[in-house]
């Protein structure tokens, strides 16, 4: 009993009753975390119920019709969010209920006083860094503010000069009134980025330089044919060879514009075919614009038939232009003409032009006009033909015909 009243002594908490209170309140802290934890389960498992019994409600995330994320997506992700905000409150929670605990006892107080200045210190620095950048973000919110207000005046302008409702000519055509307005507004974007770079926290750094040469770098190797095709978009815009919904032809391919930007142009051939050319390559050759005299119906549609010498030139012609006007959607006036455009040793080319103002329907227009070519002339029984002649004639006869033909005389052989 004596060397158990001395170890007894020895003991200093026997003693100390800090000791003991220190005990109690580790104790109650460790008691504290636990709970927490179950409560943060259980929340845990009465969101993820929650979120099971509202699954079939859940509508698709959509924006202007285009759906973004279809309603499991959703689900997935609310599921995946309860979870990361679990596991994070549960961390927060064993690194407090520890610091708590071991902030209890002297010889690992100091350990506890070291974590906190680890997170009170940046902490701290992020502060003082945001108070400093204050006055720079208030002005990069007031310049995104006016920016975001004169790029809606500028679209509304440039939208109504579109309609027609303003006029801004002869500055900006009605035709090129969207793109302008889609130039300006880059240009009003790129000028508030210049103004607000700066004054973004970190942009001065070392590292940020450094990333902005190389992205500069990357940019000016990688998009070289892309900034030659917008530029040529431009002057394809301000040239206005022609417009959305018109007929052309453009390197060998002719359809309607259904798309302009200043990288490309969408056509819609006459085959339902859609085909995108370059900016460049439109620029780079020529473009013919069907539409563009269409629609004062001065399109000029021909076609070429080959009639030999037999055939008085006068039948041609009649039969030619009542086939054109027999032909719809091609005009009557102006009338069809012809051009004989050439006299072979075995016929003659007879070119038909006749006026349409339908360029979208060449193709129908074409066939029907040939079809009823085929028909009037064998109506009236003209060949349409090139022929090609092997015959022996009276080397003394003409070939003229109407009243200045001289009289047939006797076949005759000169040596």
């Amino acid at each position: 009993m004596h060397v158990l009243s001395l170890l007894l002594a020895e003991i200093p908490f026997w003693k100390n009753h800090d000791y003991w209170r220190r005990a109690g309140v580790t104790l109650l802290i460790l008691i504290a975390g636990f709970l927490i934890w179950r409560l943060l389960r259980r929340g845990r498992i009465l969101l993820e119920t929650l979120l099971e019994r509202k699954h079939a409600s859940i509508s698709p995330l959509r924006v202007r019709g285009l759906q973004l994320l279809s309603g499991s997506q959703i689900m997935t992700g609310l599921q995946v969010l309860v979870g990361i905000v679990f596991y994070a409150l549960a961390l927060l929670n064993i690194i407090v209920t520890l610091l708590l605990t071991f902030s209890q006892f002297p010889v690992t107080e100091h350990y506890v006083t070291l974590v906190l200045a680890w997170v009170i210190n940046p902490l701290h620095d992020l502060y003082i860094g945001f108070l400093a950048s204050l006055p720079n973000l208030i002005t990069i919110l007031v310049i995104a503010a006016l920016t975001r207000f004169i790029l809606k005046a500028v679209s509304y302008i440039f939208t109504k000069a579109d309609e027609g409702a303003i006029n801004l000519s002869p500055w900006v055509h009605r035709d090129v009134a969207l793109p302008t307005g889609q130039i300006v507004r880059a240009v009003i974007v790129v000028v508030a980025l210049f103004l607000i770079a700066p004054r973004i926290p970190g942009t001065g750094s070392e590292a940020a330089k450094g990333l902005s040469v190389v992205i500069g770098l990357m940019v000016s190797f990688g998009s070289s044919s892309t900034v030659g095709n917008v530029i040529a978009g431009v002057v394809l815009t301000y040239m206005r060879p022609f417009r959305v919904g018109d007929r052309v032809l453009i390197q060998g391919t002719t359809g309607d514009v259904m798309e302009r930007t200043f990288l490309y142009t969408k056509l819609l051939t006459p085959k339902n075919e859609e085909v995108l050319i370059p900016s460049t390559k439109a620029l780079d050759g020529s473009i013919t614009n069907y539409s563009a005299q269409a629609r004062g119906g001065k399109l000029i549609l021909y076609t070429t038939v080959t009639i030999g010498y037999d055939t008085p030139w006068a039948t041609v012609h009649q039969l030619l232009i009542d086939a054109a006007l027999k032909t719809e959607m091609v005009q009557s006036n102006p009338q069809p003409f012809i051009l004989q455009t050439a006299l072979d040793d075995f016929y003659i080319h007879y070119q038909l032009n006749c006026f349409t103002g339908h360029a979208e329907a060449m193709p129908r227009i074409y066939s029907d006009l040939h079809r009823n070519i085929q028909d009037a002339f064998n109506a009236a029984g003209v060949e349409i033909m090139s022929p090609h002649y092997t015959q022996l004639r009276d080397g003394n006869q003409s070939t003229v015909q109407g009243p200045l033909k001289p009289a047939p005389t006797r076949f005759q052989i000169n040596d």
